[in-house]
């Protein structure tokens, strides 16, 4: 249970020093050359959401949860860098913990991509977490702000 406690605050805190307790993957040499999410909705209301943004801030949105919406954007450089800073602590996590969960609920993976490799943090939505998700805080703000701008008019 503490080492729960040790990997919900470092990511919480967003620190470059890995307190949780995990063993890291190696560190990336440099930004990642694209971001991208696929998350599917909870077993009632179904449907899936989509995003991407590459390194020069162009990327796509699109979802059917709730409502069909989307659209392409380019939010430049400075775009991607946004997005980059808020899913940051959790490029080198592979697991997030989970004290199980409800069988009917939505799921996604967060991926980073640089050169020729791929890495990926799977997000069951359904997982009872017993202290704040500060990762699905982090996907929801930058799942928010590619909306945001793929919708905007």
């Amino acid at each position: 249970m503490i080492w729960k406690l040790a990997s919900l605050a470092a990511i919480a805190l967003a620190g470059s020093t890995d307190t949780s307790g995990r063993i890291p993957e190696p560190q990336s040499t440099g930004a990642p050359d694209r971001i991208s999410y696929v998350g599917t909705g909870n077993g009632w209301t179904g449907g899936r959401t989509e995003w991407w943004i590459d390194r020069s801030g162009r990327g796509a949105y699109s979802t059917t949860i709730r409502v069909e919406a989307g659209g392409t954007f380019n939010a430049g450089p400075e775009g991607f860098e946004r997005i980059r800073v808020i899913l940051q602590p959790l490029e080198d996590m592979r697991e997030l913990p989970c004290d199980g969960a409800v069988t009917d609920q939505g799921t996604g993976a967060l991926n980073w991509r640089a050169s020729d490799r791929e890495t990926s943090l799977r997000f069951d939505f359904g997982c009872n977490f017993r202290h704040p998700d500060a990762a699905r805080m982090r996907l929801r703000q930058a799942s928010e702000l590619v909306q945001q701008w793929a919708t905007a008019k």
